[in-house]
């Protein structure tokens, strides 16, 4: 942990709401037009917004990782294009939650959040107008990939189960499905969402469905000779998001682990009762996004606080573990995964297996 990032994340935070506040107030003194243009659906209003860009601002300092919000500022401005939203209105934002760190907050504090704030501006020219669709006809399974994906969004549950199923008893890897066909299918699922181009009606149907094909899966594929370890699988207290979290433990059963899955947004002190109640031996700790990183860190710290748990092994992952590779030792984890498929060898590796 970055102490003087976490400290100046602690002074930005203990007024979250005046800040965010005084950045919209900013915004519409110098861009009324374009303060006016914020779309309560989607992105909030412009205090709603400003409010967003100080949690993952925060996050950043406290993490001593200025690409967490860089990555956000990313994402943003392909979510303002294809909304369409003028980027003047983001550039603004940026702009205003600048100034108000270097005006309103102490010095001492506000020294690397004004850095942090300045690569973000300049993130925001380099970075791609448009994330690229995440199924291309070269990527592999691409046509499995594509069709489950047009099934789903349909709403062809059963053609999608069959997609899924038939592919697993041809033959192909449980990993290669994973990876390839269902998750690149929830990752488009999300860009798409992301375009303004699906309902979270539709994204939640898509959703359900990936879900029962794992269920099936799981039902029915032969397990490797057990191990004799067993795992934990969640992920932190508010982070709602499972899919990925029942493919890591699919995968974890598949290669002889036995697991615990608790599913999504558990809390800490619930953590360390079942690592001692169920004799667990590693735990696998899910943060999806930028904004799931402080509950993230505080169940590590609950468990590391623990006498059982001051030694277990735990791996993390999720989206900001891809985008910095080493933050598993900024939230005192010993490795992270990159994919599903990814926390067999690193936990295997964890368990001297």
């Amino acid at each position: 942990m970055d102490k003087q990032g976490h400290y100046a994340a602690a002074v930005l935070r203990s007024a979250r709401k005046a800040h965010a506040a005084g950045v919209a107030l900013r915004l519409a003194e110098r861009h009324p037009e374009l303060s006016a243009r914020f779309d309560v659906k989607f992105f909030g209003d412009a205090r709603a917004h400003a409010e967003s860009l100080l949690d993952h601002l925060a996050i950043a300092a406290e993490c001593g990782r200025p690409a967490l919000f860089d990555h956000q500022v990313g994402w943003l401005k392909s979510s303002f294009q294809a909304q369409g939203m003028p980027l003047e209105a983001l550039r603004g934002s940026l702009v205003a939650l600048r100034d108000e760190v270097a005006e309103e907050l102490p010095s001492q504090a506000s020294r690397q959040l004004l850095s942090i704030c300045e690569d973000g501006i300049k993130t925001l020219d380099a970075a791609p107008a448009e994330l690229p669709n995440h199924i291309t006809h070269a990527s592999p399974h691409a046509r499995a990939a594509r069709d489950y994906l047009l099934a789903v969004l349909e709403g062809r549950r059963d053609d999608a189960l069959r997609l899924a199923l038939s592919l697993v008893d041809g033959g192909t890897p449980v990993a290669d499905v994973h990876r390839h066909v269902l998750s690149a299918s929830q990752v488009e699922i999300g860009r798409m969402w992301q375009r303004g181009e699906l309902s979270v009606a539709e994204e939640h149907v898509a959703s359900r469905t990936t879900e029962q094909v794992l269920a099936l899966l799981d039902a029915r594929l032969p397990r490797e000779a057990r191990l004799k370890k067993r795992v934990l699988v969640t992920s932190a207290n508010g982070d709602l998001h499972d899919i990925g979290l029942k493919m890591v433990a699919q995968q974890l059963e598949l290669a002889g682990f036995d697991t615990l899955y608790l599913g999504a947004s558990t809390p800490g002190e619930d953590v360390v009762r079942a690592i001692d109640d169920f004799s667990v031996d590693a735990l696998a700790v899910g943060a999806k996004l930028t904004i799931n990183l402080p509950a993230c860190m505080d169940l590590v710290a609950c468990v590391r606080a623990s006498e059982r748990g001051r030694d277990l092994p735990i791996l993390v992952g999720g989206v900001p573990f891809v985008v910095v590779p080493d933050l598993w030792k900024v939230v005192g984890a010993d490795a992270s995964a990159s994919h599903a498929a990814d926390a067999v060898p690193a936990l295997r590796m964890l368990l001297g297996l």
